[in-house]
């Protein structure tokens, strides 16, 4: 078990602390304990206990209070893995593209090429692999369907999923359309 000691007592921190900690690969880290939600304290348990072993000196940083600094960091980023309740979009009742296609691209095994059906005038859409975020992309569909593709999906033999859903202009998400598989 995790000593959590420090818990609800006042924090100081050298000022560099999010930096020190993202360097070291908390991000990472985060990221594979948050599968879906919990709440920050279970994550923070979670997290010292992950650390304890390989970075002693994070994991005995890290309080609420420094947990939620790398937090806010976090929801700063491009692919954030993860986000804060209150900053979760609103759903909206509308379907996701009803077919989505996805494989690896002949030429460059790292890209993988998506064909989605076209999005509602006005929309953007989402890209996700394996329910972690990649993109946001507003490309023209032609005939009904959107070509994307996203790059440095590792070759590991592994089963990926891509999903992909629509955002509308006030940032509100649909559902998930269809699943496409690739190896």
């Amino acid at each position: 078990m995790a000593n959590l000691t420090n818990i609800g007592v006042p924090t100081v921190a050298n000022k560099a602390f999010v930096p020190l900690a993202v360097e070291a690969g908390i991000v990472d880290v985060i990221a594979s304990i948050v599968t879906l939600a919990m709440d920050k304290r279970t994550l923070l348990e979670r997290l010292v206990e992950a650390l304890e072993e390989t970075n002693p000196p994070l994991a005995a940083a890290l309080n609420l209070d420094t947990l939620d600094a790398v937090l806010r960091y976090m929801a700063t980023l491009p692919k954030a893995p993860v986000a804060l309740t209150s900053e979760l979009p609103e759903m909206l009742n509308e379907n996701g593209p009803a077919s989505v296609t996805a494989a690896r691209d002949g030429g460059s095994p790292t890209q993988v090429n998506i064909t989605f059906s076209d999005r509602p005038e006005g929309y953007k859409y989402g890209i996700y692999l394996d329910g972690v975020f990649q993109k946001v992309g507003n490309l023209a569909g032609v005939g009904g369907f959107v070509n994307e593709a996203i790059q440095d999906v590792a070759e590991d033999g592994q089963q990926h999923t891509i999903r992909v859903l629509f955002v509308n202009p006030d940032l509100a998400i649909t559902r998930f359309g269809a699943i496409a598989e690739f190896s």
